[in-house]
């Protein structure tokens, strides 16, 4: 009986100082993982903040907007077309979140702030004399939509534009 509790013992131990090894062992996913950009290591794979995207949080999401789009509006205000025009994007310095958006409604005089929500949407506000844009907007493959309304003084209207990346 002696000699069973003493294997017992030690086939116990053995056990125990195997899953203390093993799982002192286990190396951490996130130890040779550098994100950038206040991003944050989860599982081996970075997490990034809005306005970033990559593998590191290395890249601006802002950048894939920043060209020219072609494409045209239809607004709820009647059923026409308007000509096809281009919508211009440049990047704020200021902040790495952000975008400048000409061109509205074919006006060069028109602009507005665009904020990056997520790596393909944005939303953005402009305004210029009794004009206001309020809306949304998302790139995919080179493409953008934009949802927007329009105020001008006691009315409004609402707008979709499509256009396609210029190359």
């Amino acid at each position: 009986m002696p000699k069973r509790n003493i294997i017992l013992t030690f086939l116990l131990t053995i056990a125990l100082f195997s899953a203390i090894t093993y799982t002192a062992c286990k190396k951490d996913s996130c130890e040779n993982v550098v994100c950038m950009n206040l991003g944050a290591c989860d599982g081996g794979k970075c997490v990034c903040p809005t306005g970033f995207e990559g593998d590191r949080c290395e890249v601006l999401s802002r950048d894939k907007l920043v060209k020219t789009f072609n494409g045209r509006d239809t607004c709820n205000k009647d059923t026409t077309f308007y000509a096809v025009y281009p919508i211009y994007f440049r990047a704020m310095l200021t902040d790495p979140r952000e975008l400048t958006m000409k061109n509205i409604l074919n006006d060069m005089d028109d602009s507005a702030v665009c904020t990056m929500q997520g790596v393909d949407s944005f939303t953005f506000q402009g305004s210029n004399n009794s004009l206001t844009y309020i809306g949304t907007g998302r790139i995919s493959n080179d493409s953008l939509w934009l949802n927007y309304r329009v105020e001008r003084d006691t009315s409004s209207y609402t707008c979709r534009y499509f256009g396609q990346g210029l190359r």
